[in-house]
């Protein structure tokens, strides 16, 4: 069966680390929102974005988590754009005690009603 087939009409959960987190205010985002209180995260497409045109921001509100990998992002665009939902479930906080950066991993599960 043709990958792309299987990706557009059966989507199964994926587990990402997210990407551009030590951009603007998102580490502290991450540091106050990263959490498993709070659930899930939205997916917002940036269709405009000048660095990726299938750019996929995770976030809570108006506060950036971070972005979905390219290659996640390269398969999810293309749904989302077509009308299928996704959010992104909390997992862990990724933190080293030798590294200042905090980052975050969730897990892209479908919300398209049936």
């Amino acid at each position: 069966m043709n990958t792309l087939f299987q990706i557009q009409n059966l989507f199964s959960p994926i587990t990402v680390k997210l990407k551009g987190v030590s951009f603007g205010d998102t580490q502290e985002n991450i540091k106050k929102f990263g959490c498993g209180d709070i659930g899930t995260y939205a997916l917002v497409r940036e269709p405009d974005n000048p660095h990726d045109p299938n750019a996929i921001q995770v976030a809570i509100a108006y506060w950036p988590m971070g972005y979905l990998p390219k290659s996640t992002a390269r398969c999810l665009a293309p749904l989302m754009d077509a009308g299928r939902t996704f959010l992104a479930e909390f997992v862990c906080r990724n933190e080293h005690p030798k590294h200042r950066l905090i980052g975050l991993t969730v897990r892209i599960i479908e919300t398209t009603p049936v």
